[in-house]
This record gives structure tokens, C-alpha cells and sequence, in this order.
């Protein structure tokens, strides 16, 4: 009884260690890879952030300018103000596409630029922004 008592425990033991499923998880390479295409996309947004804020910047400028004027150069003297509380750098008075209709008052006002934010060295995101005001 002794020793089929320890060839029984023997097989069963075999038949433990046999039927273990292997290990689930990330490996390390595996988290690593992770890491870098999450990096990939993060980085580029957290980096165009401040570009994206700028842009909101002046479209609500735009937006105030052409609320307030009634004439051309009333709405650059509003955004050049406005531009100028909010550190607006990246559009002038004079890149505004201002449109007038038959009564010289302000039918729509517009923009267009673009925007160079660096990424990783030589590697930078071209971002073009526009809008138009009615």
C-alpha cells in the first residue's frame, strides 16, 4: 500500500504539472511596444494642444469682432484688440478675409493659417485651421 500510494501520488503529480495552463500577461516586450505606439499618439496631441487652444483663440476674437463692427475697419481694430488680450499670434488684422454686403455692412469674416508644431527632432505636424463667421 506504501509504494502504489506513492506511484499514485507520482501520476498525479505528472498530471499537475502537465496540466498547468501557461502564464497570461504582458512580457516585457510586449509592454514596451505598448509604451511606444501610445507614445506615438500622445505625444503629438499633448505637443498640438497649445495650437488647438490658440486657434479657439481666434475664432472666438473673430467671432466678437464681426458681433461689434459695421464696417472693414472696424472689425480689424475689434480683433486687434481682442488678438492682443488673448496673445493671439498667429493671425493678423490683415489676414482676415472680411466680406461686405451691398449696404457696407459685415456679411461674413474669415480665416486661414497654418501651424508648424516640432514633434521629435526633424519630424514636425503641419496643422491648417480655417474658419468663417456669418
Amino acid at each position: 500500500m506504501g509504494q502504489s500510494g506513492r506511484v499514485v501520488g507520482a501520476v498525479r503529480g505528472r498530471a499537475r504539472l502537465s496540466g498547468r495552463s501557461k502564464p497570461r500577461g504582458f512580457s516585457l516586450g510586449s509592454l514596451l511596444i505598448v509604451i511606444l505606439v501610445v507614445g506615438g499618439f500622445v505625444i503629438p496631441a499633448v505637443r498640438a494642444i497649445p495650437s488647438l487652444l490658440e486657434y479657439f483663440s481666434v475664432k472666438r476674437a473673430v467671432s466678437y469682432a464681426k458681433q461689434q463692427a459695421s464696417n472693414k475697419r472696424e472689425v480689424a481694430d475689434y480683433f486687434n484688440k481682442q488678438a492682443q488680450i488673448d496673445r493671439i499670434t498667429a493671425v493678423r488684422s490683415d489676414d482676415l478675409d472680411i466680406h461686405e454686403d451691398d449696404n457696407g455692412g459685415i456679411r461674413s469674416v474669415g480665416f486661414s493659417y497654418r501651424n508648424e508644431v516640432p514633434l521629435y527632432g526633424p519630424l514636425s505636424l503641419l496643422i491648417t485651421y480655417s474658419g468663417t463667421q456669418y
